[in-house]
């Protein structure tokens, strides 16, 4: 497996749009969350970290033709902003998009398969059915999605990969459903999450050599547990301890100690116990004086984007040497899929 340069990347959530800017958030503990306009089952307002409404893409007569479910339609409204920013980059070439997506399947959303293709069209970008591919894998999925596009890049250097994830909780039959779970936080809920949303993309480059300032990945990995949070095996939490061998295994030279993590970690318990697992079976791969950040306690859990916009902000960190690294990104996803990548400046490759 090859390395790869972070070339550009584009964040929107709750905390602004750009990856500086929502870091700044994240780092000056900002939070950007507020009661929504849905109510819990005691009618209580649910908080949220939501993006303001005239950030989205518009609501349109192109996205009413599609006759898509109401969440489908605001994930396009929320990717194609990001996705926007990033053209001038791009250019003419038709892109080849792994995206990461929610945890469901063709059978129950039929429109998943369209999805990246609507969303170039709608970006002004020209779209590579055949170079692209779907992750519709939750949280990790954009973590799982750096492992293939590092992959293809071995094979073949000489194209870029765009790289992304785009997700969001505000729909009613999803939230009724982790609020009969007892997931979501509230008043009378201590052991749970606040929903959010967002979308993030990553310009990944795996030929030539990375420029003063530009952020290397240096590996990625993923495993699938087993005893994940709807499955039948024991939760003994060790996919993500797994996933980090793998990890190590692959990359020959990680730069020194892990100084910084970033992490998926929404408050939920079932999820730290998974790091503490993984934390306690690689001690020696973490500086003692390791940071670790869990920006969804600033915009909410933002589910599917979580790994594209932790490596975005990952990548602003150590560019703004705000952070140290190399720094350990990690996301777990509900239905047990479990990926991390390392990434580092490229003065410390």
């Amino acid at each position: 497996m090859t390395e790869a340069i972070i070339s550009a990347t584009s964040v929107m959530c709750a905390a602004g749009f750009g990856a500086p800017q929502v870091w700044a958030s994240v780092r000056s503990r900002v939070s950007r969350m507020r009661n929504s306009s849905v109510t819990d089952r005691q009618f209580e307002p649910i908080p949220m970290g939501l993006v303001p409404e005239e950030e989205l893409d518009p609501d349109d007569a192109d996205l009413d033709a599609l006759n898509w479910p109401a969440r489908a339609r605001r994930m396009l409204r929320l990717a194609a902003p990001p996705l926007r920013e990033l053209a001038s980059t791009i250019g003419d070439t038709p892109v080849a998009l792994y995206l990461g997506l929610p945890e469901l399947t063709p059978d129950d959303a039929p429109w998943l398969d369209e999805f990246s293709e609507q969303l170039c069209a709608r970006a002004g970008l020209k779209f590579d059915e055949a170079a692209s591919r779907i992750f519709p894998l939750g949280r990790a999925a954009v973590l799982l999605a750096i492992e293939s596009a590092l992959e293809t890049l071995s094979a073949d250097s000489s194209r870029p990969i765009l790289v992304g994830g785009v997700d969001t909780y505000l729909d009613l039959k999803l939230l009724a459903t982790l609020g009969a779970e007892g997931r979501v936080h509230g008043p009378r809920v201590m052991d749970g999450f606040i929903p959010g949303e967002g979308a993030a993309f990553l310009w990944i480059d795996g030929g030539g050599e990375p420029a003063s300032g530009t952020t290397v990945i240096h590996g990625a990995a993923s495993t699938t547990d087993p005893g994940h949070r709807y499955g039948t095996e024991p939760a003994r939490g060790e996919g993500l301890a797994e996933a980090l061998q793998l990890l190590r295994d692959r990359v020959a030279s990680p730069g020194g100690p892990v100084a910084s993590t970033f992490t998926s970690l929404n408050g939920e318990n079932f999820d730290a116990k998974l790091w503490g697992v993984a934390r306690l079976r690689h001690n020696d791969l973490f500086s003692p004086e390791m940071t670790l950040e869990h920006p969804a306690s600033c915009f909410g859990d933002t589910g599917a984007a979580s790994g594209a916009i932790l490596t975005a902000l990952a990548a602003a960190a150590l560019a703004a040497g705000h952070r140290q690294g190399p720094a350990l990104v990690w996301a777990v996803s509900d239905l047990g899929a479990r990926g991390c990548t390392l990434i580092d400046t490229a003065a410390n490759r």
